[in-house]
């Protein structure tokens, strides 16, 4: 979701810190980053405390424009910097777990604190299953994928955590229709699903099968552009 903020944000910098667009933009992101991060966090902090506009009245000429462009450029790192952040240590969780809890043979499983691989893997699970009415070949090689991410001993975690991620993304993307979908998400999501599993060698064997289905999205989504 951040990284579809940034890719909004690509789009917003031709207007102003005024524009009903770009405020939707922000609060949206703001939202988004109260759900995400501590409340103390440096990025939440700096995040608001930008200025898209002058608050100088009357502004000199190209101030406020000026204004505008630097604050975009400041949002943008911002929302890099805490992209990296969960890619490296999670999401900040002050109440339950973001992901509901999962009935499994009758266990509820209700998880708290950092993101982990296991938490990720549930979420990973439930997206893919949200993609039934597309058939089965797309939702059962991308579970196939996920397991074998997971029972790989090649894998670093942070690089299993990558590939559950790509896979959850790129699950999500798939149940839209075609004309919805975000091509540049499919794209950067196959790709990296294709770079964790050239890592997980000690079970190339069982990812063979299952690996065209995410070359094929991946070059759906290169034909799309």
């Amino acid at each position: 979701m951040l990284n579809e903020q940034l890719q909004e944000l690509e789009g917003l910098r031709r207007l102003n810190g005024e524009d009903p667009n770009f405020t939707a933009w922000h609060d949206t992101t703001v939202s988004l980053l109260r759900r995400i991060l501590r409340p103390n966090s440096p990025y939440l902090a700096r995040f608001i405390d930008i200025g898209f506009s002058s608050q100088a009245y009357p502004a000199p000429p190209g101030y406020d424009r000026r204004c505008f462009v630097s604050g975009c450029g400041t949002a943008e790192a911002t929302l890099r910097a805490v992209v990296r952040e969960i890619e490296n240590f999670g999401v900040h969780v002050g109440q339950p777990a973001i992901t509901p809890a999962v009935d499994r043979g009758g266990v509820h499983q209700t998880f708290h604190g950092p993101v982990t691989i296991q938490r990720q893997a549930i979420a990973t699970d439930n997206a893919i299953q949200k993609i039934g009415h597309m058939g089965d070949t797309i939702g059962a090689s991308l579970r196939e994928i996920a397991e074998v991410f997971r029972q790989s001993e090649e894998l670093t975690p942070r690089q299993a955590k990558e590939g559950l991620a790509g896979i959850e993304a790129l699950a999500i993307e798939v149940q839209k229709p075609e004309a919805k979908r975000n091509w540049k998400s499919v794209l950067d999501c196959g790709q990296t699903i294709l770079t964790i599993a050239d890592k997980a060698t000690d079970l190339t064997h069982k990812l063979a099968p299952y690996l065209p289905v995410v070359v094929t999205l991946v070059q759906s989504a290169k034909h799309a552009f």
